[in-house]
């Protein structure tokens, strides 16, 4: 099975990884097809199958924080056990990078609800915002603090070409499946010497992205560097340390041709890197099994109602008496998940005597050591990696 690249159009012999249907979405929604991972050897580049029928998906399918006007996701907690969400570090962080000048245009591109863009403005009240978003479902939530003739939906008006001083695109260029024309078309709506911001995930500090069947691209830093190049931009900052699990870049738009060479030994740690993730997975999915089958019948919990607990709960819920989520996101409590109650770590209860883990590997261990509800005697606890 050959595919192209989606940065560099080199052509990739077979997948990496591969898993029988369905697939999971990061909306954990199951779509019908298989999942495939497939690593460019020629610019460090990861990438998923294509969606059927994309354009429907994100206009009618996919829809990110509806669920209530404040719904938002925890990125990490801090020292003292407090949630700390996603769009107000995110606003934080896009300011701090940005530094925009006064008054300026900033247009938020695959905007969702644009709660990132409003948290902005709150703190920068002089930015004259904007929203872009391939679907209308957004609409009731801009209009408390975007002008109508500042909001689009499915097309950008003409109008807007050369218009901003800034863009900022939050986890959407994963989801596209030409990114350098993605990245073109964003050029061509900054001013000259206007700045593009966007974050993605970082499949290296987060390992589950690299199955996530919508996410159809997992950039690694020279893949990154080489799709900016191409669509025009010169690479001011590649960020991995401000939000973990994910880069934020930060590249101007360019009025000269920008080199497209890439460093051949960081294509080739880029390589390693995304091979031994699908690696990894391979082994987990059977690892996985094997425990299902080992515990059948045992009253159960999982620990993340995100992608991971969403992936275990897929491969396990037939054999084990699956009763509950477990979620540190005070916004999700009460609410419900493939029909199971969504409940805080303090609230299991003492009939459940097994535990599967759904969370990032490389962080399970820290966060659940730090909850004293789930290290009590008897809870025997399932980790993805062992």
């Amino acid at each position: 099975m050959t595919t192209s690249c989606r940065v560099c159009a080199a052509d990739i012999a077979k997948p990496s990884y591969e898993a029988s249907p369905p697939a999971l979405t990061s909306m954990m929604a199951f779509v019908d097809i298989p999942t495939l991972a497939f690593v460019c050897r020629a610019c460090g580049h990861a990438q998923c199958a294509d969606l059927p029928d994309i354009e429907t998906f994100y206009d009618t399918t996919y829809r990110i924080s509806l669920e209530s006007d404040d719904h938002d996701q925890i990125f990490a907690v801090d020292a003292d056990g407090k949630p700390i969400f996603r769009t107000d570090h995110q606003a934080a962080v896009g300011l701090r990078l940005l530094d925009l000048p006064q008054g300026a245009s900033v247009l938020d591109y695959g905007a969702a609800k644009a709660d990132t863009l409003r948290k902005m403005g709150t703190a920068r009240p002089d930015i004259r915002p904007h929203v872009f978003d391939v679907s209308n479902d957004y609409r009731p939530a801009w209009k408390s603090f975007v002008a109508e003739e500042d909001q689009a939906s499915y097309t950008v008006p003409d109008a807007w070409q050369g218009r901003f001083q800034a863009i900022i695109s939050h986890f959407v260029i994963e989801h596209v499946a030409a990114p350098v024309a993605f990245l073109k078309n964003l050029r061509d709506l900054l001013a000259p010497g206007g700045r593009l911001l966007l974050s993605m995930p970082d499949v290296a500090a987060n390992p589950g992205d690299m199955t996530v069947a919508d996410h159809l691209n997992h950039f690694s830093i020279p893949s990154l560097k080489k799709a900016f190049a191409l669509s025009g931009f010169t690479v001011e900052t590649i960020d991995s340390d401000a939000f973990p699990g994910a880069f934020f870049a930060v590249a101007m738009r360019s009025e000269e041709p920008v080199a497209t060479e890439v460093d051949s030994a960081e294509v080739a740690r880029a390589v390693e890197m995304a091979e031994d993730i699908c690696a990894f997975w391979k082994v987990a999915t059977a690892r996985l099994d094997r425990s299902a089958a080992k515990f059948s019948g045992r009253r159960a919990a999982v620990y993340g109602s995100g992608f991971y607990g969403s992936w275990i709960h897929s491969r396990i819920a037939k054999d084990v008496d699956l009763s509950v989520f477990l979620d540190q996101n005070p916004k999700l409590h009460g609410s419900s998940h493939f029909g199971r109650p969504v409940i805080a770590p303090a609230s299991l209860a003492g009939d459940v005597d097994l535990l599967f883990v759904g969370l990032n590997p490389l962080k399970a261990r820290a966060i659940i050591g730090s909850l004293p509800a789930l290290n009590r005697p008897g809870l025997d606890i399932v980790w993805i990696d062992e």
